[in-house]
């Protein structure tokens, strides 16, 4: 019992998995693309600036020679800061900043935007003048109304005093270039997500498919035991039924039997039926289970057809029907007899059935390595779109004409795996309201 129960426990953890697992690595596909994407776009934003910090700490040593050859003409310098500036489009401003008693004082300015008061309490030029290295930070610029690169570059002592060569560098390049390169990240990662999305939905219509499928499975399962074992169980009282018929017959006097003849044959025909329906469902029992024995062995296709027409020809007779057959020169075939008789009297009998007036035509002939048997009708026909599912377990062809014709639907289905599964093929013409041909073929004997 604890065991079972551990099963079972055990199956419903496994169905459970089966369901939580997808749907993980689903959602945390959207969540690791997100993650790798904003990492991504930081990694590329820290390396952008640091090549612009480097570039603009690069222009301003370039100038530094200048500076210091020019520092006593203002207005030359002047002039060449602006050609300097002019000829750079990252270049915002480049200003000449002098400072005494730790007061930042504006010597000149490229741009002519900026004042001496946008650089007091200017942190940056005090640490470079202080620390007498190169410095960089990235800020918002309220004059230029965008972030800029404040690069500040101390130049040597000059006449008791000490300069800095100030440079704002614009990003506005780069912040194009990121704008894009987010905006198409941003729309393939809203891409990946929404497919992620699409197959997590999918995941559950599949696995709701695939629940009633494996349910379908089961009913279908149970339905094919119940069916087999009920015909296993019918076949004993069915066969007694009939021996009991035949001892009534004995038993009575022949007055008495002439009385009760219509009765008698009516039972033995529902019993013919009964029995008939009973051997179907075993027979697609054994097909579908892999079950249904084949004793393959040389066979006289004459012989078979000719039996088979001598058995349904009374059938036919009283509904004035003839039967044409005339036997060829064929050579041996490699089947299983009973197998053999069993295709050629369904075929026959259904013909039989469905054909009011008129005539059947049986034919055998040579086909290459087969011998190809053909019953040919005057019959009711079958409408066309009838015929892709007719020989589907159970089917019957819906027709007025045919709703007073006896039948389970399973004849034509048995007949087809037989045939195939004898290494032939099964095909079927037909012409609604004139009539129908069915043909098959058997391998010859090799």
């Amino acid at each position: 019992m604890i065991a079972a129960k551990l099963s079972e426990k055990i199956k419903s953890f496994g169905r459970l998995g089966y369901i939580i697992y997808p749907i993980v690595i689903l959602i945390c596909i959207p969540i690791l693309l997100i993650i790798n994407t904003a990492w991504n776009l930081k990694t590329f934003n820290r390396d952008v600036n640091f090549l612009i910090r480097h570039q603009a700490v690069s222009v301003a040593e370039t100038i530094k020679p200048i500076v210091l050859d020019n520092i006593s003409d203002i207005e030359k310098l002047r002039e060449i800061l602006i050609k300097t500036a002019n000829s750079n489009s990252d270049i915002v401003d480049i200003s000449i900043l002098s400072e005494n008693n730790q007061e930042i004082d504006l010597l000149v300015s490229s741009s002519g935007n900026y004042s001496q008061d946008d650089f007091k309490n200017l942190g940056l030029s005090q640490l470079s003048i202080g620390l007498n290295e190169s410095f960089a930070g990235l800020g918002y610029d309220p004059i230029a109304g965008k972030n800029l690169w404040n690069v500040s570059v101390p130049l040597e002592k000059i006449e008791g005093g000490n300069y800095i060569v100030f440079l704002k560098f614009g990003v506005d390049k780069v912040d194009e270039i990121l704008q894009r390169t987010s905006k198409d990240s941003y729309m393939i990662l809203s891409i990946l997500v929404i497919v992620a999305l699409a197959l997590l939905v999918n995941h559950f219509i599949f696995y709701q498919k695939a629940q009633k499928t494996r349910q379908l499975e089961e009913v279908d399962k149970l339905k094919d035991e119940f069916l087999s074992m009920a015909a296993h169980e019918l076949r004993t009282p069915i066969t007694a039924l009939v021996g009991y018929l035949v001892l009534l017959q004995k038993k009575i006097s022949p007055e008495e039997a002439q009385k009760i003849a219509s009765d008698i044959a009516l039972l033995q025909s529902l019993t013919n039926d009964l029995r008939n329906l009973i051997e179907d469902l075993l027979d697609v029992s054994r097909i579908e289970q892999g079950r249904l024995t084949y004793e393959v062995a040389d066979v006289d296709v004459n012989k078979v057809i000719g039996d088979v027409v001598a058995t349904l020809f009374p059938s036919a007779q009283e509904k004035g029907l003839a039967i044409n057959y005339q036997a060829q020169s064929l050579p041996i075939v490699k089947a299983d007899h009973n197998r053999l008789r069993q295709v050629v009297t369904n075929l026959l009998g259904n013909s039989v059935k469905y054909t009011l007036e008129g005539s059947i035509e049986v034919k055998a002939k040579k086909e290459d390595k087969f011998i190809e048997v053909s019953v040919k009708d005057t019959g009711i026909g079958i409408p066309p779109n009838e015929l892709p599912k007719l020989f589907s377990k159970f089917h019957r062809v819906q027709d007025k004409k045919t709703e007073s014709a006896r039948g389970t639907g399973l004849g034509l289905w048995i007949t087809k795996q037989i045939v195939e599964q004898m290494g032939g093929k099964m095909s079927v013409e037909s012409i609604y309201g004139t009539g129908s041909r069915f043909s098959f073929t058997i391998p010859l004997r090799s």
